[in-house]
């Protein structure tokens, strides 16, 4: 008799001799072999018999999707595609649940339809993955092959728990480097060399570079060891955001850049950036930190005449908000964000004597703001058409008095002349101190637009029926919860009818 083996069918821990190597005395298997050999053959014959209905379900499947699948009856392939391309989420939204695959599961006429229509691939979230296998890559291969020519938005993120992306995933996005639109590196800056580009010429119009903050190695790394961002071609960027980034870490053409954002890196990187950048339009400082001398610090003031739209966000060190407002001349801006800063009054001022008239919008966080060192920066202002302040751990009482200072200074003539549009952006607001702007006549037009968390009017009607009365008589008042419910409608639908 045979020695015991593995059944190759069974778990592993059952054994069983093998048929053909049983044998009696008169050289036939004994009955069970023989019986346990013809309910193998049985099974054999069921197997392809499942097989066989299985390709036959497939294929009523196919005929069942055609007879119940509106969508590709109804419309028209073109119409079709467009309905597929409104449910593939940018970049910045696809999740596991939701990619231009789950398409092409669906049925076979789904997924000719979601291959042959390239617009469903031209963005790319490449993450961090546990495991690197040829399945990935051939994954991404297939992805940007059917993007066709197209132009490609690719985001690539790490996980330093997982690695860095491997590089031979990173070859696959170099081969396709003409298309590169929108191009958004995240992982640490002394690996920015692993995405070169290839010696054709590039589309490549914004660029963000974000060296993440996780990691004690990547932390510990000296900035001078990053490596640059190059491309064969130099790409004319519109739009670069640096993130923990400086600017050795970027070889590009600047005279094309429109729109720039640099975050957690000195101020003299932000002076290089205006000085590099004529065609600057909209710029954004977040967290700029003191200088780090790489570059020279100026001797007067940067005089950059296309700047239009400028940010100053979270920008807390006194003495690097001063160096920044002293250390400009933008007489074409035209809006000043300023959330989350130092508040240096005579340094805003000063800033604000090279504005034009065509400075026309300021927006503040005033949650660190004094309101009597806000209203005399105001009071500069006089070209000063729309105004946002938005507070979030701000008092009632804080409000009440703003509000009133606002409503005194109106009093005269010269306290922002052309005001169009005031709006507060708060948790909570003492709505009963809004009267106070309209009751000045030359602010009757004003349009005041309060936008709360919380509805104060619920608890007292007699200031929502007095509201509710100057929005009768003219004045263009809202108030918002949320950016979407309109209190004012809710109770006079509610309470005064």
């Amino acid at each position: 008799m045979g020695a015991p083996t593995l059944c190759s069918r069974c778990s592993g821990n059952v054994l069983r001799v093998r048929p053909e190597r049983c044998s009696l005395s008169d050289g036939k298997p004994c009955s069970p072999c023989t019986e346990d050999m013809e309910l193998e053959k049985e099974e054999k014959k069921l197997e392809m018999m499942i097989e066989k209905i299985q390709i036959k379900r497939r294929a009523l499947r196919t005929r069942m999707n055609d007879n119940h699948d509106r969508l590709i009856h109804k419309f028209p392939p073109e119409i079709a595609s467009h309905v597929f391309i409104q449910y593939t989420p940018s970049i910045d939204y696809i999740s596991a649940k939701i990619n231009p695959l789950y398409l092409g599961a669906v049925c076979q006429k789904w997924r000719q339809l979601a291959w042959g229509t390239p617009e469903l691939w031209t963005s790319l979230c490449i993450g961090p993955f546990r495991k690197h296998n040829d399945d990935l890559l051939s994954l991404l291969t297939g992805w940007l092959e059917r993007s066709a020519s197209l132009p490609l938005t690719i985001k690539v993120v790490h996980g330093s728990e997982w690695g860095y992306p491997r590089e031979d995933v990173l070859d696959i996005l170099n081969k396709h480097s003409a298309r590169w639109h929108n191009l958004h590196l995240d992982f640490p800056a002394h690996l920015l060399h692993r995405l070169s580009g290839s010696s054709q010429k590039n589309i490549l119009r914004r660029l963000v570079l974000r060296h993440p903050v996780s990691g004690a190695e990547d932390q510990a790394r000296d900035p001078s060891s990053f490596s640059t961002f190059s491309m064969k071609s130099w790409p004319r960027l519109t739009d670069l955001a640096l993130i923990r980034v400086g600017l050795p870490s970027v070889d590009i053409l600047w005279d094309n850049l429109a729109v720039a954002s640099i975050g957690n890196i000195g101020v003299d990187h932000c002076f290089e950036l205006i000085r590099r950048a004529p065609n600057l339009e909209t710029l954004s400082l977040r967290a700029i930190k003191s200088s780090s001398t790489v570059f020279p610090a100026p001797n007067a003031r940067i005089v950059h005449r296309r700047l239009h739209s400028l940010e100053l966000l979270g920008v807390r060190e006194e003495t690097v908000a001063m160096e920044i407002l002293n250390s400009l001349c933008l007489p074409s801006l035209e809006s000043l964000t300023h959330k989350q800063s130092a508040f240096p009054v005579d340094s805003l001022i000063s800033f604000a004597g090279c504005l034009s008239s065509c400075f026309k919008a300021f927006k503040i966080g005033i949650d660190e703001v004094g309101y009597h060192q806000l209203s005399q920066f105001l009071s500069h202002l006089t070209s000063l058409k729309y105004l946002e302040l938005r507070g979030v751990n701000r008092s009632n009482y804080y409000y009440s008095e703003l509000v009133g200072w606002l409503s005194a200074s109106a009093r005269s003539s010269f306290y922002l002349p052309h005001l169009q549009s005031l709006q507060f952006t708060c948790k909570y607001f003492p709505c009963e101190s809004l009267a106070e702007i309209f009751a000045q006549p030359r602010w009757k037009f004003v349009r005041v637009k309060l936008n709360t968390q919380i509805d104060t009017l619920q608890d007292d009607l007699k200031t929502a029926e007095l509201l509710l009365g100057l929005v009768d008589k003219g004045f263009r008042l809202s108030i918002v919860r949320d950016g979407k419910e309109d209190l004012l409608q809710k109770y006079r639908k509610m309470s005064f009818p």
